[in-house]
């Protein structure tokens, strides 16, 4: 009688679609495809405001208004307690910096490495709310605080380093008049989100401090208005929101496909 041979359910052969083994083929290059493609979307957004100078002043002059209307316009004052403080200003400024891109750059191979299971939906809401943002950068350019030396701001970045503008690189690539929103306290908040929805450790919670320190981060060093930080965090709030009926529906799918008996 002839055998018929059984698969071995633990040979990698076998399961041509493991996430563990799939995710670093074209899964992976996908991701490359979106992150060229979110930095030409940034690129293209810049280069379509960047004459836009004269309005960035005006919309930060409502604003301005706007803020002092609620009672939030103290921005200068917060940072006058700091510019003492040589230790204080080199850390914000280092932290606007390194913790944005870096600090991003590393919880998204995180995510992306150790816990696939909830990259999707974060990957989705990270771009969403870049996009977003992006969108809003082109309609309401508004220029930071740092531009207002009458008003009392100091540029921590020119005065004391590293004056990241400054470079050609930088300087080729940032749009300056993008201010509204923060996407330094909105990819923040999403990677504190992310971490801790991930993660099972007892420490994880430490990550809620990240957008608390980007927000003092980037009103300290005269990069952005509260506003601008109150915004970021509405914006993340729409995005998850939106973004949930499709998690919802994704697991839905999921679980029929679990119920499903396997083939003979």
């Amino acid at each position: 009688m002839t055998q018929t041979a059984i698969p071995n359910s633990e040979h990698p052969s076998s399961h041509p679609t493991n996430p563990s083994w799939s995710r670093y083929g074209w899964l992976l290059g996908r991701e490359f495809l979106l992150l060229i493609g979110g930095l030409a979307a940034y690129r293209a957004a810049r280069l379509l405001v960047k004459d836009e100078i004269d309005v960035a002043f005006a919309n930060s002059e409502r604003v301005i208004n706007f803020q002092q209307s609620l009672g939030i316009l103290n921005e200068m004052h917060l940072q006058d307690l700091i510019l003492s403080s040589d230790t204080l200003i080199w850390m914000l400024n280092r932290y606007y910096f390194f913790a944005h891109f870096l600090g991003a750059a590393i919880w998204v191979v995180w995510m992306y490495t150790r816990h696939y299971e909830h990259y999707g939906r974060v990957r989705r809401v990270l771009f969403g709310t870049t996009f977003s943002a992006l969108v809003i950068h082109v309609a309401f350019p508004l220029a930071p605080p740092r531009w207002f030396p009458d008003m009392g701001f100091v540029d921590t970045l020119q005065e004391h380093g590293p004056k990241i503008y400054d470079t050609e690189t930088i300087s080729n690539t940032a749009n300056q008049i993008a201010a509204m929103p923060s996407l330094h306290v909105g990819w923040a908040l999403i990677g504190a989100w992310a971490i801790i929805k991930a993660s099972k450790s007892q420490w994880r919670w430490i990550a809620a401090l990240h957008p608390a320190g980007m927000t003092a981060a980037v009103v300290l060093t005269a990069n952005h208005w509260w506003l601008d930080a109150i915004i970021a965090a509405i914006l993340v709030a729409v995005v998850w929101a939106a973004d949930a009926p499709i998690q919802r529906r994704l697991e839905r799918r999921k679980e029929r496909s679990a119920r499903r008996p396997s083939a003979a």
